[in-house]
């Protein structure tokens, strides 16, 4: 594998707060990447998404590789055995990731397709660290619901279907980083906006990154 940088990876269900995490990192000094490439802000994301389009793509295909859905996907040692990896190997998806920085990267199908990606070789897991991200699950599925293009993957537009596909995306976050000990951070949504400026610190102290500056305006760009 060519790139040997430290990658941090954010795990958590949609609409867990991976995106305000991500931001946060962002201002710690974490490379997201180019912002052309990446899902462009809108009314449910204003700050934006930190989530590349090409990698969204390529972990939509690799879920729908096996017979699974996004909405139910099928468990990542599946994935790993029996998806098509060949989806992951496009060599544009993590070009940028090879300038000398600490990079980051997102998108809720990692709780499912992480361990694709390592076993397709194009993440390596001994540069890895993970942030999982946690959120009360009604919550979190209440938010699904008001996201068209998701919601309409669900079996039923249901807040019991959009509870079982959060889930089932949490239980997967976790199973990764129990399985394949990499470091990892957990972050609770709710403890963040209540005790943002020592969350803030912790994540600054896991990725052994941010100066006291940055980790201020971290903190403040969550209150804003």
């Amino acid at each position: 594998m060519k790139n040997r940088l430290t990658c941090i990876v954010i795990l958590g269900p949609f609409r867990s707060g991976t995106s305000l995490v991500s931001r946060i990192l962002s201002k710690l000094g974490v490379d997201f990447g180019p912002g052309g490439r990446m899902l462009k802000a809108d009314r449910f994301n204003p700050d934006g998404y930190f989530q590349h389009k090409d990698v969204r793509i390529a972990n939509n295909r690799l879920i729908k590789s096996v017979g699974s859905s996004v909405a139910w996907p099928e468990h990542p040692q599946v994935l790993s055995s029996r998806g098509d990896l060949a989806l992951l190997q496009r060599a544009r998806l993590l070009d940028w990731t090879l300038e000398p920085k600490m990079w980051g990267i997102k998108d809720p199908r990692f709780c499912v397709t992480l361990l694709s990606w390592i076993s397709a070789e194009r993440l390596d897991p001994h540069r890895l660290s993970i942030v999982r991200v946690e959120r009360d699950v009604e919550d979190a599925a209440i938010d699904l619901l008001g996201l068209p293009e998701l919601a309409r993957q669900l079996p039923a537009r249901t807040t019991q279907s959009a509870m079982d596909t959060i889930g089932r995306y949490a239980e997967f976050a976790a199973w990764h980083t129990t399985n394949l000990q990499i470091p990892s951070h957990a972050l609770n949504y709710d403890a963040l906006l209540a005790n943002s400026t020592q969350c803030v610190s912790d994540l600054s102290d896991f990725i052994h990154l941010g100066t006291k500056r940055q980790v201020r305006a971290a903190t403040e760009c969550i209150r804003r």
